[in-house]
């Protein structure tokens, strides 16, 4: 199957592990030229998908095609140095005895081309000054470079990213991944990255794979999975939520807030009002404040309404709050509305 603009397409593969099944179903399209974030809890498969893409698994079942060449099948499997796949490890896997050029040549066949492949490597990488310095000497910033850098090196169509900034302190872990976003789409490869960071995948991605019990549950922007999840699994583990569980009767379920339409098909329901989507109103919903947790950007503060329900609500760093006191709240949007099983 040939599908232009597309570097992957999976249509169900399934793997397993002696009795534990650790990916169901992953089905996927990324475009062309896209970084794409596989987003999802610890076990809930992303990484075993990342190996699938890669090659190091071979799938029990369902198809995979990179670009235009079908690399998984039930009668067909493509090794992985047959993929043109590149591949960033969570422990960088670099060689402490080699400098950081040698790092990047590894790998790369022997020949007039092999120089310039390196040279090319550090400088869209930033690391052209620091070829011969040993990889022990680099901060873990700079280590994380070379090994993007020995990934990009063999000008793979697809790079794969295996939970790449994990080993960062959180100070350089923003600057740092900015900085990858920026390389990949400079080199024009389309990149897949795993994490269960989720404000890494909002920031980086073009689009974001939440992943739960084996199964991608939503593909999209940033800001579709965000604001429109697509299951409760989602909606909880994307941001923050105040998730509230209530009865449900024909399509509709009674909240502090007022009525909403709800499933018809369900008695009860989760509902999940973001803390961003509450606002301090004036003549609205009455509470009392419990606790506050100043960011400098903006305050969360913990609210106790008058039914004894206790939301998170956030504010603009100028509201003048106290600690504690009566506070009123309304909400700048409808709440998003989930059927459960009880």
């Amino acid at each position: 199957m040939r599908s232009d603009g597309v570097a992957v397409r999976a249509e169900g593969l399934r793997i397993a592990f002696g009795s534990t099944v650790a990916v169901e179903d992953l089905t996927l399209e990324v475009a062309e030229g896209d970084l794409v974030a596989l987003l999802g809890p610890s076990g809930c498969g992303k990484t075993t998908s990342l190996r699938l893409l890669a090659g190091f698994e071979r799938p029990d079942s369902g198809q995979l095609w990179l670009h235009d060449q079908q690399v998984a099948s039930d009668g067909q499997f493509v090794p992985p140095e047959r993929r043109g796949v590149g591949m960033v490890f969570q422990d960088y896997a670099l060689f402490p005895h080699m400098s950081v050029a040698q790092n990047v040549a590894f790998g790369l066949r022997r020949g007039d081309e092999r120089e310039t492949r390196v040279r090319e490597a550090l400088v869209l990488t930033g690391l052209a000054a620091l070829g011969r310095r040993s990889v022990h000497e680099l901060s873990g910033g700079e280590q994380q470079r070379v090994a993007l850098a020995r990934a990009l090196a063999p000008r793979p169509r697809l790079l794969l990213l295996d939970e790449p900034f994990s080993n960062l302190d959180l100070a350089l872990r923003a600057r740092v991944r900015a900085e990858v976003r920026d390389i990949v789409k400079r080199a024009g490869t389309t990149a897949v990255l795993v994490t269960h960071d989720q404000e890494e995948a909002l920031s980086i991605a073009d689009r974001v794979g939440f992943m739960w019990a084996g199964v991608v549950e939503q593909f999209g922007t940033p800001d579709e999975v965000y604001t429109h999840p697509a299951t409760l699994h989602s909606a909880e583990f994307i941001g923050d939520a105040n998730v509230l569980r209530l009865p449900a009767r024909e399509g509709r379920v009674e909240t502090p807030f007022g009525t909403f339409a709800a499933p018809l098909d369900v008695d009860s329901v989760a509902v999940v009002l973001r803390p961003e989507d509450l606002q301090v109103l004036p003549g609205g919903v009455a509470g009392e404040v419990t606790h506050r947790e100043y960011y400098g950007h903006d305050q969360v503060l913990g609210v106790r309404l008058r039914d004894g329900t206790t939301v998170r609500a956030r504010v603009g760093p100028h509201e003048r709050l106290g600690a504690a006191g009566p506070i009123s709240l309304g909400l700048r949007r409808a709440p998003l509305v989930f059927g459960t099983d009880g």
